[in-house]
């Protein structure tokens, strides 16, 4: 009878020998046949074969991919669950492979390529700075990146998909307490929004708007973190066409202090085809971040006693605002005057201008008349400026 504890011995040994066997540098790469082979392994009735089989089709990378797809059809329910499986692995495998080129790709120069990039570049730029955002944004979620720009018919479904899942995990979390949203996924559906023909509907425009609102977002716009991000969301925000949200964008300029909106505050107040609001909004923003080279685009509007909207002060006092009352009140403010002593009603109840076009009005006619009165005998005396 053979020894047990030499036969014990014996099979440890084979096992660590396989073991270092298996652990060594991977192999050389497979033929076509080679490769056929290995996918009818996955059906082995051996699990140990199975396995190794995966694992070698896996090192293969993308070469193994038209023998994986054959696979999948196979009548085989393992072979063609694990060629489904092996797939997805080297889509994914493939992805980081050309993320990490990319990013070892500084300059551009060796011509690494990631979906969407020569798109992104036009809107941002192609610095290491805007390199590496892009990368963090196609890391974040390849999958989304990579459909969006290579399925058109998909996009627009996939973008307003990822806005309302995003907007429900900080406005509707269910049952746990609202999510941060991280900046890469508030620039991957910007960049997204960005695609030539978006034609989103109105809810995925606003739910992506909101998003802007975000902490993530905020301090990058605001605090300088992130000078692409800024670059991204002022590009899509100058291609926008629907007033709704040419207003909440206006806002959005002014609540954020973003200086790049004040090219959007110009170009809408010289749009006749929007709204009276709209422009209103407009000649807020350029007189919080314009200058007095704006005047003349102010002046446009002196005459236009159209009646925005009523207003009521914290102290009860009440009165109306007309399109000239808003542009008065900029006028005063791009020439450094004083609101208060043109008896604008919300100066003369201490309160701050926080430019909104509802409250730069007037509690009567006769108020308004005087401020009219008092700026004709100002813009006279001080002729171009």
């Amino acid at each position: 009878m053979k020894n047990p504890l030499g036969l014990a011995l014996a099979l440890t040994g084979l096992a660590l020998a396989g073991a270092v066997c298996w652990s060594a540098d991977p192999p050389g790469l497979l033929n076509e046949v080679e490769i056929r082979a290995q996918v009818k392994l996955l059906g082995s009735d051996s699990f140990l074969s199975r396995e190794q089989a995966c694992e070698m089709l896996l090192r293969q990378g993308k070469r193994s991919r038209g023998a994986l797809l054959e696979g999948v059809t196979i009548a085989d329910l393992e072979i063609s669950r694990r060629c489904k499986t092996l797939l997805r692995q080297i889509d994914e495998q493939e992805k980081m492979l050309r993320l990490e080129a990319f990013l070892k790709d500084l300059d551009g120069g060796k011509n690494t390529d990631l979906p969407g990039w020569s798109r992104f570049q036009k809107l941002v730029g192609k610095d290491s700075d805007a390199r590496s955002f892009f990368a963090q944004i196609y890391k974040g979620d390849p999958a989304f990146l990579e459909e969006s720009e290579t399925n058109p018919a998909l996009a627009r479904d996939l973008l307003t998909g990822k806005c309302q899942w995003l907007h429900n995990n900080v406005f509707n979390p269910g049952g746990g307490l609202p999510q941060t949203v991280a900046l890469t996924d508030i620039g991957a559906v910007v960049f997204s929004a960005t695609r030539p023909a978006a034609h989103l509907p109105q809810e995925t425009l606003y739910n992506i708007t909101n998003l802007l609102y975000q902490p993530t977002a905020r301090d990058a716009i605001t605090g300088g973190k992130s000078v692409p991000f800024r670059k991204l969301v002022v590009a899509w925000m100058l291609e926008q066409n629907d007033p709704n949200i040419i207003s909440q964008h206006l806002y959005l300029a002014q609540n954020l202090n973003l200086p790049e909106g004040l090219g959007l505050a110009r170009k809408s107040a010289t749009d006749k085809k929007l709204p009276l609001y709209t422009r209103a909004v407009a000649l807020t923003l350029i007189g919080k971040m314009g200058t007095r080279d704006d005047a003349p685009t102010l002046r446009e509007y002196v005459n236009d006693a159209s009646l925005l909207g009523n207003f009521q002060l914290a102290n009860q006092q009440g009165g109306s605002t007309q399109v000239r009352d808003v542009a008065l009140a900029m006028l005063v403010q791009v020439t450094a005057q004083s609101h208060k002593d043109y008896g604008f009603s919300f100066a003369k109840a201490n309160q701050n201008l926080h430019f909104n076009p509802y409250m730069m009005g007037f509690q009567t006619d006769t108020q308004r008349q005087d401020a009219f009165k008092k700026w004709q005998i100002w813009d006279k005396a001080n002729p171009g400026k």
